[in-house]
């Protein structure tokens, strides 16, 4: 297999993208071979929080010798399964969803986690103007157990009320199904995702509080998992991969309009919503895949062990193969 071919300066330069010009003139080592040049990549769900991913499918994975399918699921579950049962070579999930998966003794790690949004936000009927006046109502999270679920509890016992005491937790579905029971009335207030959130404050509805806020700036949220034997067996791949993954994140700081068109085309947002997505989220990548700071990642632990997924916060070690983690740095600025 001959070795990856190098971005090219004149490339870069015809496309217009000057930061990502600025990258190629960088002097660089040469690259180890890429083994398997053809991979799947697993998706828990379509969300605007892959953004890099769709940039790389557009753009940056060719230019580093890649062709790369994606296939989106519907929800960790599934692509845990598919993961478990070697139909993937990559998956890019949630911490919940790698937790669960090294529970269940399946040989996988994740090798980047640089995806640190903390993007939920609680909406209210217009009348709720404080946690306090959830008391006696309900509340709407996606199921019993889920993230949105763990969070919701969290943030209501952070207010003074408990959980099915004070405040009924219901099921409600998704967030497209949620908002509609807000708007119905049937929900005091529910936990939304993007781009509900913003049709619900745009509907009028009362923003509580935002993940951001409530309960920490920065989230473990996607890590990109494999195998520990694709891990082991294919390293110039999955360098070659995180180079053009890194290569999207620039890209994407480097032409807005590109990247508010694949969040429009791949996740079906609004234009305008698309934009929102793109603030909201570009912030969030780190290049080097590290997981949050230490304090972030101890409200992680905290929310993890009481909702009975640990009993105990794991070492990074358990969870992360450490060796693709912050190998870039001849790209940092």
């Amino acid at each position: 297999m001959p070795p990856a071919r190098k971005p090219s300066r004149r490339g870069f330069v015809q496309s217009g993208l000057a930061a990502a010009a600025l990258l190629a003139t960088r002097a660089r080592p040469t690259w180890a071979a890429i083994e398997k040049p053809k991979l799947t990549l697993g998706l828990a769900v379509p969300a605007a929080s892959f953004l890099p991913v769709y940039v790389a499918a557009a753009r940056t994975w060719k230019e580093q010798g890649l062709a790369v399918e994606i296939v989106s699921f519907r929800g960790d579950a599934e692509v845990s399964q598919a993961m478990a049962g070697g139909s993937l070579d990559l998956s890019l999930q949630s911490f919940d969803g790698l937790i669960n998966l090294i529970n269940s003794s399946q040989p996988v790690k994740g090798f980047y986690a640089g995806f640190h949004q903390a993007d939920f936000a609680w909406l209210a009927q217009p009348a709720i103007k404080t946690w306090a006046d959830l008391k006696g109502g309900t509340i709407g999270v996606s199921t019993f157990g889920s993230l949105t679920d763990q969070l919701t509890r969290y943030v209501l016992k952070k207010h003074g009320l408990t959980p099915e005491t004070d405040v009924r937790v219901m099921q409600a579905g998704p967030s497209a199904t949620s908002i509609q029971l807000l708007r119905s009335g049937r929900l005091l207030a529910a936990i939304q995702s993007a781009p509900t959130k913003w049709v619900a404050e745009d509907l009028g509805l009362t923003v509580l509080g935002t993940q951001e806020k409530e309960i920490a700036p920065q989230w473990p949220k996607h890590t990109f998992v494999a195998r520990t034997k694709f891990l082991d067996d294919n390293p110039g791949t999955l360098r070659a991969f995180l180079r053009a993954h890194v290569a999207a994140i620039r890209l994407a700081h480097a032409d807005r309009d590109l990247a508010v068109k694949v969040l429009v085309d791949q996740v079906k947002y609004q234009p305008s919503y698309a934009a929102r997505a793109y603030e909201e989220n570009l912030p969030a990548f780190d290049e080097r895949g590290r997981l949050p700071d230490e304090k972030y990642m101890d409200i992680f632990w905290s929310i993890v062990v009481a909702a009975g997924t640990t009993t105990e916060p794991w070492p990074a070690a358990r969870l992360m193969d450490d060796r693709f983690i912050g190998t870039f740095a001849e790209w940092a600025p």
